[in-house]
């Protein structure tokens, strides 16, 4: 049976106290979406977005990008003892744990696994992590900031001066990642910490979205869209517009301070 995480698919906005959110995903050319995103759609929820982009056949990238961000949003929802960070670290393990524990018992889901990023914010701070190549921006009302690193086979090429950040968009290999939340019995995630005001935004998305567009695209959409829905959607038409032939998916995070 498909578990049921919140907000796979669609758009979707809500005022958490003083923080805005806003997601879309979009199926577009492929047979299915594979993507699953959550952002916060009550009063009182956790103040958290996720965006995760499954892989494996026979739909297992969707099962397994379901089934990771359900496990993120009830263990975070859950709380406990432990700095924002660990409880994040700890999230991600009983995520990892449930879609490579699935996989196992499943025939047609062996070896499925997912991207995974997440941003838990605060009044004046966010903590983030990830796994594999989804991606978290800081944008502070004029310029976009990538903040997460991607875990693949590209990245560690750009890292290593052999290719510009410009190639790697074009890289016959750009698909490749070297770590994914689900395809072994432990996986390491990366944790990022940085400060927010009254105004900036921070944005979660699939490669599908920023594999087609560049920074100064998405920088243009966030400063000409005030309105949180109407950006998802910009960038997800630009996207589609540039030929995209992956799902893509969107989450934005506005800090409503005073």
């Amino acid at each position: 049976m498909r578990p049921t995480a919140p907000a796979c698919t669609g758009r979707e906005k809500r005022r958490k106290r003083n923080v805005k959110y806003a997601a879309k995903s979009e199926q577009g050319k492929r047979i299915r979406n594979e993507d699953c995103l959550f952002i916060p759609t009550r009063p009182g929820e956790i103040p958290l977005a996720v965006v995760a982009d499954g892989m494996g056949g026979h739909n297992a990238g969707g099962m397994a990008s379901a089934l990771a961000v359900e496990a993120v949003v009830t263990e975070l929802k859950r709380g406990g003892m432990g700095s924002p960070e660990d409880l994040i670290l700890a999230a991600l393990a009983k995520a990892n744990a449930a879609v490579y524990d699935y996989s196992l018992v499943t025939p047609n889901c062996r070896g499925m696994g997912t991207t995974l990023v997440l941003a838990m914010v605060f009044k004046t701070r966010y903590v983030a992590a990830n796994i594999g190549d989804s991606r978290l921006y800081y944008f502070d009302g004029s310029s976009l900031l990538q903040i997460t690193e991607d875990h693949s086979y590209v990245a560690e090429l750009v890292a290593a001066g052999h290719i510009t950040r410009e190639e790697a968009m074009r890289h016959p290999k750009r698909n490749i990642i070297t770590r994914a939340l689900g395809t072994r019995e432990q996986e390491q995630a990366d944790i990022f910490k940085g400060n927010w005001g009254p105004g900036d935004r921070l944005m979660l998305c699939t490669d599908g979205l920023f594999g087609l567009l560049d920074e100064r695209e998405m920088t243009r959409i966030l400063r000409e869209e005030n309105d949180m829905d109407a950006a998802c959607e910009r960038l997800v038409e630009l996207a589609l517009y540039g030929g995209s032939t992956d799902n893509i998916s969107v989450a934005l995070i506005q800090n409503e301070e005073a």
